[in-house]
């Protein structure tokens, strides 16, 4: 039976899609989320390495959309487009029998901003400008799972992300798939429909 839950953040803060899509839609940007990526993907690749400011980034992104937004109110639409799809109050009960951890490509004071505000908390955080590694390295999960002194296998991957799933198993852990970003996934461990169906079982 596994004791640690590791989880990605943009699945369970948000039901617009990743960082691209939120901006395609907040900046009205006529391409694909996908090619905004390649326009403004190296941007944010520096942003989470340190290599650039948070204020050059957003600079950075109401250019490349084309908008005619300020940056300082697309980040305002940005942080409000993030907030818990899971009961807040399951998580904290499940926490009180196995621990959590979250593994995420993401801005750290982004997600320190959205956690105060909307008041939940996990047991260990990976995040990708903090640690400086992305999630796609085994190290995120590693880091995680040596923190509680575990196996892999006392661990299980919890995504909607094919890739993060397929690299839970290449380590040895448990993989629980959620349908979203991917809609289907053969060979995962555990199957539910909402994060909230998961944490349900767990209290």
């Amino acid at each position: 039976m596994f004791k640690l839950v590791i989880v990605d953040l943009v699945g369970i803060l948000s039901n617009n899609g990743n960082e691209y899509s939120i901006l395609k839609k907040i900046t009205n940007f006529k391409g694909t989320a996908q090619s905004l990526k390649a326009y403004l993907g190296d941007a944010y690749e520096k942003l989470l390495s340190g290599k650039i400011t948070e204020k050059l980034f957003w600079q950075k992104a109401a250019k490349e959309s084309k908008t005619r937004k300020k940056p300082e109110s697309i980040k305002k639409e940005f942080m409000k487009s993030f907030s818990p799809i899971f009961d807040k109050e399951l998580l904290k009960k499940a926490r009180q029998n196995f621990s959590f951890a979250l593994c995420s490509n993401f801005y750290k004071p982004w997600h320190e901003e959205i956690k105060k505000k909307h008041k939940y908390a996990f047991d260990y955080e990976s995040l990708s400008s903090e640690a400086k590694i992305k999630k796609d390295d085994k190290k995120m999960y590693l880091s995680a799972m040596l923190n509680f002194k575990l196996k892999p296998e006392q661990c299980v991957v919890a995504s909607d992300e094919a890739s993060d799933l397929l690299l839970a198993k290449e380590l040895g852990m448990k993989t629980l798939f959620i349908p979203g970003k991917t809609k289907e996934f053969k060979g995962a461990d555990y199957y539910y429909e909402t994060f909230n169906d998961f944490l349900a079982v767990l209290i």
